[in-house]
């Protein structure tokens, strides 16, 4: 329990500076027209942090199958940021990202239509239906799609990510799978809150609810997971501005970035990431400590 409250407090603390330093929360950012996806990148990544915050109170509050279900959204979060900064050069993703406002909507009015047509709800009651329903087709092949073709309609799903991207279906494999099982309420999740009242008779019918109860096992693979989603997301956008954008980040604060990254990757258990992080970190500064040496000393401590 020490342990695990130590690492909340420590991701904290790097939550805290990267709100600072990178989102720097409360100072104006500009973005230049024609460079959109970066503003999204940066919003998503500022969801991203707070998706973390409210994770680590959960969990501070023994709430692991609960924490589940954010650290389900985060990794999806962290699949839409890949998507978006691996989009082509005509933005096709950005396009099709910001177009999923009106077709959730058109998907709605068809969806009640539907409803009305089963005898659920009265079509009086909605009056205004098919004009509306006429008014996002309209939307929609405005943007160049065909009201009638609903496979072109399909949201951005999370099997749409996962198969953009060899990466993408990695995290969807190992990660994202057994989030979804505690989010979907699967039965093997809720085992938890039943306990055990006859020694000699498992709590399938015989069992009480305990509401404070949790599968502690589990927090350390929910840390884990959550911090390295965190750090890794971080990394990539970093690269992608250095790359593409370099001129942007010449307005940050880079020694509290690399600051950020060197503790960040100490929470890592990725080591081509971190090999890569401390690779950034002694280009700009020689002399800074090696973070798989600060790793290595940590763990013989430990022991």
């Amino acid at each position: 329990m020490p342990e695990k409250i130590e690492k909340i407090n420590y991701l904290k603390n790097i939550i805290e500076k990267t709100s600072q330093h990178f989102l720097r929360e409360g100072q104006p950012f500009i973005i230049l027209e024609g460079h959109e996806h970066v503003r999204d990148i940066f919003s998503l990544y500022s969801k991203q942090t707070n998706l973390l915050s409210s994770l680590l109170h959960l969990l501070e509050c023994n709430f692991t199958e609960e924490s589940y279900i954010l650290l389900r959204s985060q990794i999806n979060n962290h699949m839409l940021i890949e998507y978006l900064m691996n989009d082509d050069k005509s933005r096709t993703r950005f396009k099709e990202y910001h177009d999923q406002p009106i077709k959730s909507e058109h998907k709605f009015f068809r969806d009640l239509s539907f409803a009305i047509r089963k005898g659920w709800y009265k079509r009086k009651d909605f009056p205004d239906l098919d004009k509306k329903i006429r008014d996002t087709e309209n939307e929609l092949r405005k943007l160049g799609y065909n009201p009638n073709d609903q496979k072109s309609l399909m949201p951005i799903t999370v099997a749409k990510l996962a198969k953009s991207e060899p990466s993408l279906f990695g995290i969807y494999l190992t990660l994202y799978r057994n989030a979804s099982k505690h989010e979907h309420s699967d039965p093997t999740s809720l085992e938890v809150y039943r306990e055990q009242v006859i020694p000699e008779s498992p709590p399938t019918n015989i069992f009480s609810f305990n509401l404070s109860k949790s599968n502690f096992e589990d927090e350390e693979i929910i840390l884990q997971i959550a911090t390295s989603t965190y750090v890794s997301c971080f990394f990539h956008i970093y690269q992608y501005l250095s790359k593409h954008y370099d001129q942007l980040l010449s307005s940050f604060n880079k020694p509290a970035l690399f600051d950020i990254f060197y503790n960040l990757a100490l929470l890592s258990n990725d080591e081509q990431l971190i090999h890569q992080v401390n690779e950034i970190i002694i280009k700009h500064n020689p002399k800074a400590a090696s973070i798989l040496q600060t790793k290595k000393a940590r763990t013989l401590y430990e022991q």
